[in-house]
């Protein structure tokens, strides 16, 4: 096992109107363009069928093996004491409530991607990651992935548990405006996955769920790792973990994480750098302070690929090459993050626990982009002579920073003869963004699609222009929420509160050049404040010392600020999350399994009409619509068997419009590019005696049919991959992981796909090699 593993381990053993065509694709279709180690690895979810078949098996599972880091927990800070001799570590979750839970206590839907997860599989990106996770469907908008759950989309995504907007597409008007996230999964030691509204810790944003990725955090024991990845198609990624004691007293440690890599992609043309420096280092202040103070510095440069490729004439699969890239040869982006954090913790006593985080990190990026692209409507690929017309030629530079406050005070307390937990949480983000959006002269430019070089268009001197546009973008967001779990009795556990978000967002749009000519339009500013109190109730009753079953009930709310008919701001976007599910931990932990069934309701979404305002402005109108999305979650993860890892996960999800503008919409799939039904596994075994050393594993994705927005059918698919592991000794290990292991030709979900553009193929084939030496 790793070393950072075995740490984590003794540090827990030691401490006990009629609607227009292109908006009928509903709000949830991404608007791509301008208008006009471990040797043994931890598995999760389960299908219906195997979860409900664990039942038995897991009420009397064996309870005598050690616990594992991974198999278990996923986050948040657990009750511990700290002291000189111990890392500072987590059992338990704090995303869904402000209370440190295990996944069985906490009533709703959870999962986790672990480290050991993630090098089983060959995992270098985290859309890899949460392509592994149940009920998340990772889908492209432009030359992004955004990600989905239950039919909407997850805008919000924490560190540490401190949040920032990652925004659906065209949050600012369209994916170009949106500045990309930097996420390297070399930087987590897990990633968090909540499915559902999480009022309590979010407040604001749709209710499909929320990720918090936990950054890796200094060890108690001497941690010096290191290993080199290769592919088939060329990339190369080398990473370095460093951590351990600065003292004799092991009070003051530190730990640091390096990542250089060069991206090819298997499309020609495509490729890319990464780089990334982290250093975290704590100091324990007398016998329950935590001091903690951090830093990153990450620069990635990528090849833009914003409209993929076309279909054909006859409005048929085009069969292009997988590799084929119809991006000119200088597309380029750029992307610098910088982060600072620090940290206190600190015991008050046994019983209570005050936590505060101050997070500033500044972000900046540039991208240059054409390529080929039809319209989406029928008839808009490949020409009968073989062409497309040169879309817009585009550079967006973006500035943007953020300064984010967080501080949490829990605790027990004893009433009525039983204990009880309380907590407090008060938040604090101030997220500014500012976008210059330069454009070129493309009318009557075409180019050959078969012939296709990347030189058609030279690239442009952005010190002149066709056209020149600034948005600048200010979002406040403060967030006072309390609640308490009561303690009925040792089995019947109800956890209550609520949480009062106050958001304002200072926009402005400045129109600056048009056509080679002073833009002469008003420029637009709009300032938007609402304030919502939200509630939260989850109830648990224990059935035995292995199984739970659990009913919950949240919302959250997000702001319209799309113009209503008459000119005036749509109504708040309302969500509610219901759910009721089975919950088991086995085996100290080791084996879990869940059951939810769920329905989210979502009234007055925002979606556009072919309408303009009448006050005067002619902007387009909007209307506010109902949705409606119900569906079962299930998920086992954890050893099934000595030396055998399983994880599982199904989702079963089906979506509606309840109540539209007219009959236009009403009953259809307000979210059709993600699929009803999901199922992902991966499973390895290590082989006994003699052959311990080395591990198999086998896994797979597989999902229903789906359709974009233009009604464009992309058929069911089943993606197997498979892995290999085996420890040379006590410090070398090599990992041989094959993705998509048939060769499966599939086109990835996009909700904007088009019959001129937004066809991406899925990775071909893929043989990764790692090899990891340990000290």
């Amino acid at each position: 096992m790793a070393a950072s593993s075995l740490s984590f381990r003794k540090h827990i053993t030691d401490n006990p109107s009629p609607l227009c065509k292109e908006q009928l694709m509903s709000r949830h279709t991404p608007v791509s363009r301008r208008p006009s180690s471990s040797s043994s690895c931890l598995l999760r979810p389960a299908a219906v069928a195997l979860a409900l078949a664990s039942l038995p098996w897991v009420a009397h599972a064996a309870v005598d093996e050690t616990f594992q880091l991974g198999t278990v927990v996923v986050t948040g800070k657990a009750r511990l004491k700290m002291d000189s001799e111990t890392a500072f570590t987590a059992s338990s979750m704090r995303t869904t409530t402000g209370l440190s839970l295990s996944p069985r206590q906490t009533p709703q839907s959870v999962s986790v991607v672990t480290q050991a997860q993630m090098r089983g599989q060959g995992i270098r990106t985290f859309e890899g990651a949460l392509n592994t996770t149940t009920g998340v469907n990772v889908t492209r908008s432009a030359s992004r992935s955004v990600f989905m759950s239950r039919g909407f989309y997850i805008e919000q995504l924490a560190e540490d548990g401190i949040n920032t907007m990652i925004g659906a597409p065209g949050l600012n008007g369209t994916p170009g405006r949106d500045p990309k996230q930097q996420l390297d999964i070399a930087l987590y030691d897990h990633i968090e996955v909540v499915r559902g509204a999480t009022g309590l810790t979010q407040g604001v944003g749709e209710p499909g769920g929320t990720l918090n990725a936990v950054r890796k955090k200094p060890t108690s024991t001497p941690l010096v790792e290191a290993s080199l990845m290769v592919d088939r198609f060329g990339t190369v990624r080398a990473t370095g973990d460093v951590s351990g004691p600065l003292n004799e007293d092991r009070d003051l440690r530190a730990r640091l994480v390096t990542v250089l890599e060069k991206d090819r992609s298997f499309q020609d043309n495509v490729d890319g750098r990464n780089a990334l420096l982290y250093g975290v280092a704590d100091k324990t202040l007398g016998d329950g302070t935590r001091f903690t103070v951090g830093g990153l510095v990450h620069n990635t440069h990528d090849t833009p690929d914003p409209n993929g490729l076309p279909m054909a004439h006859d409005n048929t699969d085009a069969h292009l090459p997988r590799d084929k890239f119809l991006g000119m040869d200088w597309n380029k982006g750029r992307y610098r993050k910088r982060d600072a954090f620090v940290e206190l913790d600190h015991y008050l006593n046994d019983d209570w626990n005050l936590n505060a985080k101050l997070d500033y990190r500044q972000t900046h990026s540039v991208s240059e982009y054409t390529s080929l692209a039809g319209s989406g409507a029928v008839g808009g690929g490949i020409s009968a002579t073989g062409t497309l017309p040169v879309d817009d030629i585009e550079r967006y530079d973006h500035a943007g920073n953020q300064l984010a406050f967080q501080t949490n005070l829990n605790g027990s307390f004893e009433a009525l003869g039983q204990k009880h937990e309380a907590f407090m949480t008060y938040s604090y983000s101030r997220e500014k963004l500012d976008v210059r959006e330069r454009w070129q002269d493309n009318d009557g430019l075409t180019a050959p699609v078969y012939t296709f070089t990347g030189h058609e268009v030279a690239r442009p001197d952005w010190n002149t222009y066709y056209g020149q546009n600034f948005s600048h973008n200010n979002f406040y967001n403060q967030g006072l929420s309390g609640g308490v779990r009561l303690n009925v009795r040792d089995d019947l556990h109800i956890l209550v509160g609520t949480r009062y978000t106050h958001w304002k967002r200072d926009w402005a749009y400045i129109y600056d050049t048009r056509n080679g000519q002073p833009d002469t339009r008003a420029n637009t500013q709009l300032i938007t404040r609402r304030s919502r109190f939200i509630p939260y109730a989850g109830v648990t009753y224990d059935l035995d010392d292995v199984n739970s079953i659990y009913l919950n009930y949240t919302s959250m709310f997000k702001v319209n600020t799309n113009p209503a008919l008459d000119g005036g701001p749509l109504p708040v976007t309302q969500g509610r999350n219901y759910e009721v599910g089975w919950k088991a931990a086995a085996n100290e932990g080791k084996l879990n399994a869940s059951v939810a069934l769920f329905q989210v309701d979502q009234d007055n979404t925002a979606v556009r009409s072919n309408l303009r305002t009448t006050d005067g402005t002619r902007r387009w109108a909007w209307f506010p619509l109902t949705e409606r999305s119900r569906g079962l979650d299930a998920e086992v993860s954890g050893e099934v068997m000595p030396g055998v890892n399983l994880f599982a996960g199904y989702t079963y999800n089906k979506r509606k419009y309840t109540a539209s503008v007219g009959s236009a919409v009403a009953g259809k799939d307000f979210a059709k590019q993600m699929p009803k039904h999901m199922l992902r596994a991966y499973g390895n075994y290590r082989l006994p005696g003699e052959a311990s050393a080395w591990t198999l594993g086998l896994g797979m994705r597989m999902q229903s049919a789906t359709e974009s927005g233009w009604d464009i059918h992309n058929g069911g698919r089943t993606v197997w991959n498979a892995s290999v592991q085996y420890a040379l000794d006590a410090h070398w290990q090599f990992n041989l992981s094959l993705n998509n292991l048939t060769d499966k030709r599939y086109y990835t979900d996009n909700g904007s796909r088009g019959y001129g553009y937004g066809s991406y193929y899925g990775e071909p084939r893929n043989v990764v090699l790692t090899a990891t030496w340990r000290m």
